[in-house]
């Protein structure tokens, strides 16, 4: 009988040697066969199999044992597949930072699996860490790409993040993935009955601006944009005496309301019909203008000066988009005219906003060192964003996304009764206070 072995190279030249070896010794294998003893195996490595090697269902190779040299198979599935199993079990007892924990430690033993990234993307969405969800969701996208579920997870995380626009695009592409998907088509529908104003939404007033946006101070000049932008970095630098700081934040806001007072008069007819233009009395430069000046003459507040230089930098970039900013590096370049871009103009908006709101929550917190100075400002501060809350979108926005993410963190299981109470009642007396502002 014919036996097929397919020996490695190593083994041959055992096999060689020991044909050597018992050539010199003409009887031993006599003796053996003699005495019944078995021939010694080849030594056989996977390595150098040949088609007739059984194969495993997955496709490869079983492994001989008997091979030193090989390594031993890896556990990282194993290991992946009982982590995701510990991570699902705590997402069902709503444990999300636990699952968070244990999905974590399964893309660790399995960073293709695209699966383990859209579990935590998922569960960083009931923690309402809308970021690390939308990284997460970007990431299931990257590794499969026609897996609707990754688009649905990245949808979801921009809702979270009050980015309509993009959570359409991701919906709707989730949607040509997987057109029965009922879950991303009711979701779709609520984004889109929210911007159209219906509903039950809490978004007052229906959606964005439609088409380009307007940045308040548009029809400034760039030498003022550039002057605003520069004395708000000069401000920020940590080494500088008070005296120097307090000028260049005074500094900062009169570039700043220079620049609103050009824009006025660069954009409005010079008539007095104007001044009793209900368009012209709303307008941004035209509510910001008597808040700068007592922002003057009152004590410093970090955060005001965030919106004036948000408005600086655009229009800055707008403006010497053809001179100054096609000169620099590459990366550079590209994200400064993104800022010119629809999205980035909503950006730059919604991050203006966001920085008033967190101005008129901080100011209150300047009295203790300035008094009465300071409660002045921080009751003028709350007025504008109350007023602006009414007029602008984008301050809705922001303190609905405020108020939501405060929200989950009173209502935590952690937290103490009486600080959810003690919020209730607070929110209760915030949320009345635009209204009485309003008229």
């Amino acid at each position: 009988m014919e036996l097929n072995f397919c020996v490695a190279p190593q083994s041959a030249l055992t096999s060689a040697a020991r044909v050597v070896q018992e050539t010199r010794r003409p009887h031993s294998d006599a003796a053996r066969l003699a005495s019944h003893e078995p021939l010694p195996p080849p030594v056989v490595c996977p390595d150098a199999l040949g088609p007739s090697w059984p194969a495993r269902r997955d496709g490869r190779a079983e492994k001989a044992s008997a091979c030193p040299d090989d390594p031993p198979m890896s556990a990282e599935p194993d290991a992946a597949a009982a982590a995701k199993a510990a991570g699902t079990a705590a997402f069902k007892a709503e444990d999300f930072e636990e699952a968070v924990r244990h999905f974590t430690l399964a893309i660790e033993a399995d960073s293709t699996n695209h699966v383990l990234y859209s579990n935590r993307s998922a569960a960083y969405a009931k923690q309402q860490l809308y970021k690390q969800s939308l990284l997460d969701a970007n990431k299931c996208i990257d590794l499969a790409p026609t897996w609707a579920k990754g688009h649905s997870r990245r949808g979801a995380a921009y809702v979270g993040l009050r980015n309509w626009r993009q959570a359409i695009v991701a919906y709707e592409e989730g949607l040509r993935l997987e057109p029965e998907n009922a879950v991303m088509k009711e979701a779709l529908a609520s984004i889109q009955r929210k911007l159209a104003g219906g509903g039950s939404s809490t978004v007052v007033g229906g959606g964005p601006p439609s088409g380009m946006p307007v940045v308040p101070g548009a029809d400034g000049t760039a030498a003022l944009a550039v002057l605003t932008l520069l004395f708000t970095l000069v401000f920020f630098l940590p080494f500088l005496s008070v005296p120097l700081r307090d000028r260049c934040y005074q500094l900062a806001l009169g570039t700043g309301l220079a620049g609103y007072a050009i824009s006025l008069w660069r954009g409005w007819p010079k008539t007095m019909a104007t001044l009793k233009d209900p368009r012209f009395l709303q307008s941004h430069e035209v509510q910001r203008a008597p808040l700068t000046l007592i922002l003057l003459f009152s004590p410093p507040l970090p955060f005001a000066l965030a919106p004036p230089a948000t408005y600086a930098l655009h229009r800055a970039v707008r403006l010497l988009a053809s001179k100054a900013v096609s000169k620099l590096p590459g990366a550079l370049r590209d994200r400064a005219l993104w800022l010119l871009t629809e999205e980035g103009t909503h950006t730059t908006l919604a991050f203006a906003a966001t920085s008033d709101l967190m101005t008129a929550i901080s100011a209150p917190l300047t009295m203790l060192t300035h008094g009465f100075r300071a409660a002045l400002i921080s009751v003028v501060y709350a007025q504008h964003v109350a007023k602006s809350y009414h007029t602008s979108w984008y301050h809705r926005t922001a303190v609905e996304a405020v108020t939501q993410k405060l929200d989950g963190l009173m209502h935590h299981r952690r937290c103490p009764a009486i600080l959810s109470s003690l919020y209730a009642r607070v929110k209760g007396l915030v949320s009345s206070y635009p209204r009485r502002a309003a008229s």
